[in-house]
């Protein structure tokens, strides 16, 4: 009898859950950039399950195939065929049938599985989603299995951070952990300085000397537009646009799960950005920008593909976003001119020469992205195992860097890459790249405790130099690591779904207004009343409540 009533009770949740996000997809695909295409993943296969080895007997467990998906970054295509699912087959008997996305659709497409109650047997997901759709016990709550990953447990105990992750102190996903990352990097000014040179420009340290040397740099190739943008991660085009932009004139936009508050670190709270007159600066500043023909007027639009096209091919000539792809830049731009090259530069100080100089910088982990397991999968504790081993040592090893002997070997408890394999790589944009994208490993590709050893000495010595300069900067206090979210109770993440559907739609609808329009502005005042009948206050309030709690 309890079964049933708590299957009645899955069953009216997941309903409601279908018609609101299917009343809101409209929203998420404005919001996101993209569109979603029309090949749905297929559905899970009827051998789902297996049974556990958990016996002590020694006996193999029996085959188990799970269904994965992810997306697929554009600078790392995801094969279906990666070499290292068929090792992680022979190892471990579980076959990995893999669904990746394009980045661009792939928002669109994890929100109508979800809704539809057709979600693979393992999927990525923001900390955004698992406050959201926990709740319609679509996802599987893993607190009941935690004495089943010891390997997992121990990753819990180093990174606390974690916990920011559960749910109702319940956990409903695997974090993807850096058991040793690189490379640092974040939404910080990155610009072609042989242009600079080769004009004589100097190299400005303000946002309003950047406005000028873009003027320049427009007048000298009058078909270009210097300041590139795009769509990514989650975020619209307007989203990653104005984040950068607004935090470095002292307010800021959104989170990194797209909610309207950030994190102030000077101030220790959430705040709503629109709120404070820097904010307005940073808006009446890219009004300046699009009026001028100085930035991309695609931005809404364009996606991690075309922007790096126009950057890589000299169509744009800056961008505030993740500084590595500047290398790649560089190389693509090298081929047709040697002296090319775009170079990080300090932190830019805001409007009105207000002293503020800051920039965002990504966390050092990547706990805002997680697999949920569906519900519904087969044979739970089997799965869970499986997932556990992914943090072992043997699971970061094969995920990270492939097959011992085959693809790289430990010399005197050193790493190395097998020159034989990574010789086949070397005319790739990016070598290691395409490595991964071969071997399906890293973090965009299989790896949940990933470790990029083989990155730091391996990495063209600018990347190097801009982590070091990136690290600086966060001792100097020029730069701060974006924050994870705080955790809410039901009541707060049933209420922020409400407000945030409301405050969401209305600046959705609004922002690109202020930047495209002429006299937009005028109407500002109007706009900050909207923004408060619409629950902004009401939604910072959620914030700093549950980040007290945190504390």
């Amino acid at each position: 009898m309890n079964f049933n009533a708590t299957g009645l009770k899955r069953n009216k949740s997941r309903v409601l859950l279908a018609m609101c996000v299917i009343l809101t997809m409209g929203l998420t695909a404005a919001c996101s950039g993209g569109n979603a295409g029309s090949d749905e993943p297929s559905a899970k296969p009827q051998e789902t399950g297996g049974a556990s080895n958990d016996s002590g007997n020694g006996a193999e467990p029996e085959p188990l195939t799970l269904t994965w998906m992810r997306y697929e970054h554009p600078n790392q295509a995801l094969p279906e065929d990666a070499t290292i699912i068929k090792e992680i087959a022979r190892l471990t008997n579980v076959t990995i049938s893999l669904q990746s996305v394009p980045q661009s659709n792939y928002e669109d497409k994890k929100k109508t599985l979800i809704a539809t109650n057709n979600a693979p047997d393992i999927m990525l997901v923001k900390q955004d989603d698992l406050s959201n759709f926990a709740d319609s016990g679509i996802f599987l709550d893993l607190t009941p299995y935690l004495d089943r990953m010891p390997n997992f447990s121990k990753v819990l105990e180093e990174k606390p951070e974690i916990n920011k992750n559960k749910i109702d102190g319940k956990l409903f996903g695997f974090p993807l952990v850096q058991k040793l990352a690189a490379s640092q990097s974040g939404q910080v000014p990155v610009i072609r300085v042989d242009l600079l040179e080769k004009h004589n420009l100097e190299v400005p340290a303000t946002y309003e000397e950047l406005y000028e040397v873009l003027k320049a740099l427009k007048s000298e190739y009058p078909s270009s537009y210097p300041f590139a943008s795009r769509a990514a991660n989650g975020l619209s085009g307007t989203e990653n646009l104005i984040n950068p932009i607004a935090f470095g004139f002292g307010s800021g936009y959104t989170n990194v799960n797209g909610a309207k508050v950030y994190y102030d670190p000077h101030a220790g709270e959430y705040r709503f950005g629109p709120f404070s007159e820097a904010f307005k600066e940073a808006i009446a500043y890219l009004r300046k920008l699009y009026e001028n023909n100085l930035l991309d007027p695609d931005y809404t639009t364009a996606t991690s593909q075309i922007w790096q096209e126009k950057l890589s091919s000299g169509q744009s000539f800056y961008y505030q976003d993740n500084t590595g792809f500047g290398v790649n830049f560089n190389k693509a731009l090298q081929e047709k001119d040697p002296d090319a090259r775009f170079d990080l530069l300090p932190m830019l100080e805001g409007g009105d020469g207000n002293g503020v100089k800051r920039g965002e910088l990504y966390q050092l982990d990547h706990l805002s992205e997680s697999y949920a397991i569906s519900a519904d999968v087969k044979n739970p504790e089997r799965v869970v195992e499986f997932m556990d081993w992914l943090y072992s040592d043997e699971g970061v090893k094969l995920t990270s860097w492939g097959i011992e002997s085959e693809h790289y070997t430990m010399e005197s408890g050193e790493f190395k890459i097998n020159d034989s394999f990574f010789s086949k790589f070397l005319d790739a944009p990016n070598p290691y790249l395409a490595k991964d994208s071969e071997l399906g490993t890293g973090y965009l590709g299989l790896s949940l405790h990933n470790d990029a050893t083989y990155d730091l000495n391996s990495q063209p010595e600018l990347m190097q130099e801009w982590t070091r300069k990136n690290i600086q900067a966060v001792e100097d206090g020029l730069a701060f690591r974006m924050p994870y979210d705080p955790s809410f109770t039901q009541e707060e993440r049933e209420e922020l779904k409400k407000l945030r559907t409301k405050l969401d739609a209305y600046l959705t609808q609004t922002m690109d207004k202020f930047i495209m329009t002429k006299n937009g502005l005028d109407e500002w005042d109007s706009f900050l009343e909207q923004c408060r009948s619409n629950g902004a206050e009401r939604i910072v309030e959620i914030y700093n409540t549950a980040l007290a709690r945190a504390k």
